[in-house]
């Protein structure tokens, strides 16, 4: 029942205080460089009233403080007579660690959140990218690819339809557990602006339930893998020798390792870090043993060594996580391990430094 009251107040409007009121007048001067900025596209107030999860009323108040946006642009705003408590601006540009250019030069040029999001079509033709279609509708690739459930943007092919939302954010399928508070935290956005984008009248939601978080971006995982970017770790195991110099477990001698190794035992599956092509098969057994390389678009190269069986063939196309053997001990080696190596337009990589 507590939970319930506190879900139904979330969105209980507050007029500001004196004190908060004045407390603004002390920090106007942090938004006079960007005002000039705002007042050729009155719009963007209503994103930075989003961006700071408070009203319009709010925002613009703060701004009529500044002497370069008069009366008349507040009121060609049509702002509405209620209001959020006005000292949560103020507490956040009080915290807020961006400079003055930053806090204006960084918000989308939105036309308007409000009234929830706005959703325009775009049928793809030939020779369009996904850049190119961000671009021209002025939103991120990520919003494009979450917004769509995009998997893989390499298979977008012409008559294909997309939903282009009229500003930033995600998409979000509520999970058990779920509540508009955790989620807005997770995703550095408040409740209100939530309920805002979706037109939620309360706080309520259940499993299942889609939510578009407006601001918030995919991750740098969740971006990779879509844009066939992503390199993913071929098995699992120890690492037990990284990339650089090292001594040699032969001769001891300081030599350079051009890969990682990453222990487990004999029989323990390796994948494919990437989609590719199967470019090799051998054995050495004064080398790598049984190994596969692979080629991948961009001039990427990934060698999979000392493999106990594989599984592949030269030629092959392969998927990102399919098998491509097991691991083993065979060739110049000390003990049950793959070493991995990558290369890029044939120059070896760090590969801990891209693995996911």
């Amino acid at each position: 029942m507590i939970e319930l009251i506190q879900q139904q107040t979330i969105r209980k409007r507050r007029k500001p205080s004196h004190s908060g009121f004045l407390e603004g007048l002390e920090l106007r001067n942090r938004l006079s460089l960007g005002i000039e900025k705002i007042r050729e596209t009155p719009e963007k107030i209503a994103w930075l009233s989003l961006f700071l999860g408070v009203s319009l009323a709010v925002t613009a108040m703060l701004y009529s403080l500044v002497p370069s946006l008069n009366t008349k642009d507040v009121e060609l705003l049509h702002l509405p007579a209620d209001d959020q408590l006005y000292a949560s601006m103020v507490s956040y540009l009080e915290g807020s660690q961006a400079s003055e250019e930053e806090l204006v030069s960084d918000l989308p040029p939105l036309a308007s959140y409000l009234g929830g999001i706005k959703e325009n079509v775009h049928t793809v033709t030939r020779g369009d990218t996904l850049s190119e279609i961000a671009l021209r509708y002025d939103v991120k690739i990520g919003t494009l690819i979450s917004y769509n459930g995009i998997e893989d943007v390499r298979r977008i092919v012409p008559g294909t339809r997309l939903k282009i939302p009229s500003y930033d954010g995600v998409r979000y399928v509520v999970r058990p557990g779920d509540n508009l508070s955790n989620i807005a935290a997770t995703k550095s956005i408040s409740v209100n602006q939530i309920l805002d984008a979706n037109n939620l009248e309360s706080a309520l939601i259940k499993p299942g339930d889609v939510l578009f978080l407006p601001g918030a971006a995919i991750s740098d995982y969740e971006y990779k893998k879509a844009t066939g970017t992503l390199i993913i770790y071929p098995t699992k195991g120890r690492l037990t020798s990284p990339y650089g110099y090292r001594s040699d477990p032969f001769t001891g001698l300081r030599r350079f390792h051009y890969g990682i190794d990453i222990a487990n035992a004999t029989g323990t599956v390796i994948i494919s870090a990437m989609d590719g092509v199967v470019l090799s098969v051998e054995n050495r057994p004064a080398g790598y043993g049984r190994y596969v390389v692979i080629k991948h678009e961009r001039g990427y190269q990934t060698l999979y060594g000392h493999m106990n069986t594989v599984a592949v063939r030269e030629g092959q196309r392969v998927r990102q996580g399919q098998s491509l053997g097991t691991m083993g001990n065979t060739g110049r080696s000390t003990g049950s391990h793959l070493h991995f190596a990558l290369y890029k337009n044939n120059r070896p990589v760090d590969p801990l430094s891209v693995l996911h």
